[in-house]
């Protein structure tokens, strides 16, 4: 409303009735420019909130997979890690119960052997 006197002000100050026509269509169509703009701003702010929660669940499901993977990689680690270890302990056994097994066999046919169990 103070933006329809500044404009009446004006018109009348120029005196003519034609200005202050021109005058109020012009205020006429900055208020619907802003008007439209004010509701585009509304809706880009919903479509931006509806992209962010949509991320955000992309997000989250990408987080569960990874900690899935993780969880059955850690799981893989501490099976590999006992059967090495019932591997050395194999080997150890078989050291215990004859000392001089392995110098028994050429280097080839050993690393062979060892690798097989490793």
């Amino acid at each position: 409303m103070v933006m329809e006197e500044k404009v009446e002000e004006e018109a009348r100050a120029s005196g003519s009735e034609s200005s202050l026509s021109t005058l109020h269509l012009k205020l006429l169509q900055v208020e619907q420019e802003l008007y439209r703009l004010k509701s585009r701003r509304k809706e880009d702010s919903k479509a931006n909130i509806h992209a962010d929660v949509e991320e955000i669940a992309c997000l989250r499901a990408k987080v569960a997979e990874l900690e899935w993977s993780e969880a059955k990689l850690k799981a893989r680690v501490e099976e590999l890690t006992r059967e090495v270890g019932d591997r050395k302990e194999m080997l150890h056994e078989l050291d215990k119960i004859s000392p001089n097994f392995f110098s028994y066999f050429p280097h080839y046919f050993l690393r062979k052997i060892v690798e097989k169990i490793l």
